[in-house]
């Protein structure tokens, strides 16, 4: 695995130079960053798609805690660890599902014991991204939430709802929940899938019946209990594509 690449943000400058000392203790990290502030770090994040952020909360421009939130909404992947000299933004860093959260002074124990549970969520995912990579034979969808990515086959998806800011993806196995958008799956699925209504994408391999109710038509799939729904500006066309595929 290639090193994993780090930014360090703490406005105060004896606070970075020891973080960093414990840091290039180990080589699996690299550092990529220094910043002093909140704004400082966004434009790293930017510029450079960090594996991980290590930062303080209490710094002027933009806290870290703020920052960190725009940091995920730009680049979902990271991992971050909080270093701060309060506990009371504890509970809030883990709501946001960070790897760790270490009250100054730091130790050096304490702070390898954070790195090395960042090393294994990250190598992880890793891990997963390169066997997906290599599997020629399964086509499959990746879904994120805020801590992880998943990777689920075409094959067990009934359909895609979209409810509010997320989206649900309807498998064999269970209900996933993510934050990407019905147009960005959509681009990863094969030709059985079909956008049939604004919140629906639908796989037509799947479908064992479509009614009429009302404006819409309601879809019914083979042995499972969910349904999914077409628009009535949309039927035309899942019906041509469901032709086609009865006649290939």
């Amino acid at each position: 695995m290639d090193p994993i690449k780090v930014i360090l943000v703490d406005d105060n400058q004896d606070s970075l130079e020891i973080i960093n000392y414990f840091l290039r203790e180990d080589p699996d990290f690299q550092l990529i960053g220094l910043c002093q502030n909140g704004e400082e770090l966004i434009e790293n994040v930017i510029l450079n798609k960090p594996d991980l952020i290590i930062t303080d909360i209490n710094m002027p421009k933009k806290n870290g805690m703020q920052a960190i939130k725009e940091c995920i909404s730009i680049y979902s992947h990271v991992k971050f660890i909080f270093v701060s000299g309060y506990d009371e933004y504890a509970i809030e860093a883990f709501e946001v599902a960070a790897v760790d959260y270490i009250v100054k002074p730091v130790e050096k124990f304490r702070f390898h014991q954070a790195l090395k549970k960042a090393k294994s969520l990250i190598n992880l995912e890793q891990g997963e991204v390169e066997e997906h990579q290599s599997d020629q034979k399964v086509n499959k969808l990746s879904i994120r939430d805020l801590t992880s990515t998943r990777f689920i086959p075409q094959t067990d998806i009934y359909f895609i709802e979209k409810v509010g800011k997320k989206c649900l993806v309807y498998t064999k196995a269970g209900i996933f929940e993510t934050t990407q958008t019905l147009g960005k799956m959509l681009v990863q699925l094969d030709d059985h899938f079909c956008q049939g209504h604004r919140s629906f994408i639908i796989n037509l391999q799947k479908i064992s019946q479509i009614t009429p109710q009302n404006e819409t038509f309601i879809v019914s799939f083979k042995g499972y209990h969910q349904y999914a729904s077409i628009s009535k500006l949309k039927i035309n066309e899942v019906k041509e594509k469901l032709t086609l595929f009865q006649e290939k």
